[in-house]
């Protein structure tokens, strides 16, 4: 807890979180029991419980994102704001739709939501890549928890509201998306940023793999692939459904 509030250039080494280290599955498994039960509970909730309960998972993405703006104001520099904190990555998109959706009830930002922010979240969780960063640390705890909740977020919607997700609506989502990588690419060539990792590989992630296979910008093809294999999966049952349903 002593190097809770550090910044990463003054944390000595050696305390860093290793991708499916013990810690590290430690967290996964804590976060998939605190989701199922958050799940649980939900689905018992009246329709205004249910709504007071998203507001706050809004309400709690929109302050954890800028936490960390306060956290490097105070303990950390310019230069890594300037690379890491605008609101460009993939999750931060994920949590701006995430509780917009929330507060306008919008189908589209809804699919986002499930299309978008559920496999963003779980690569995040899968994949930390928080280098330095101890167990019990302000930046690892800010992570977690803003994926849990991009995570549970999308679940709620299916496994509480009875949300269906619909492939056809998947395109509005990429369009919704579309214009921060625009900007994403712009920025990292500008001030050699990485944003959604456009611009090569981090340690501690299945993006090193991909890397070692195809190359810089070759792995992008096979971010590429995963994408469209992980919306195959997260697709694939509801529209089987449906057309056992119109059968």
């Amino acid at each position: 807890m002593s190097y809770f509030w550090t910044f990463e250039s003054d944390l000595p080494s050696g305390l860093g979180v290793e991708t499916f280290s013990l810690a590290h599955i430690g967290v996964l498994i804590l976060s998939a029991i605190i989701i199922f039960c958050i799940i649980k509970l939900y689905r018992k909730q009246t329709v205004l419980g249910k709504r007071s309960i998203k507001m706050t998972i809004a309400a709690l993405l929109i302050l954890l994102y800028f936490s960390r703006w306060i956290w490097c104001a105070l303990f950390g520099n310019f230069s890594f704001f300037m690379s890491m904190l605008l609101p460009l990555h993939l999750c931060s998109v994920s949590a701006i739709k995430g509780a917009t959706a929330v507060f306008s009830n919008n189908r589209l930002l809804k699919e986002f939501s499930y299309g978008v922010g559920l496999p963003g979240g779980l690569a995040a969780m899968a994949n930390p890549n928080l280098g330095p960063y101890p167990l019990f640390s302000f930046f690892f705890v800010e992570y977690n928890l803003t994926h849990i909740l991009l995570i549970l977020l999308a679940l709620l919607y299916v496994f509480g509201d009875g949300f269906r997700p619909d492939v056809k609506s998947l395109p509005y989502s990429i369009c919704l998306g579309a214009p921060f990588i625009v900007i994403a690419v712009w920025v990292n060539q500008s001030i050699g940023s990485n944003y959604m990792f456009l611009n090569h590989t981090e340690k501690g992630t299945v993006l090193v793999l991909f890397d070692k296979w195809l190359g810089t910008p070759g792995y992008l093809v096979a971010v590429l692939v995963s994408i469209i294999i992980s919306w195959a999966i997260l697709y694939a049952p509801w529209e089987i459904s449906r057309r056992r349903e119109s059968m």
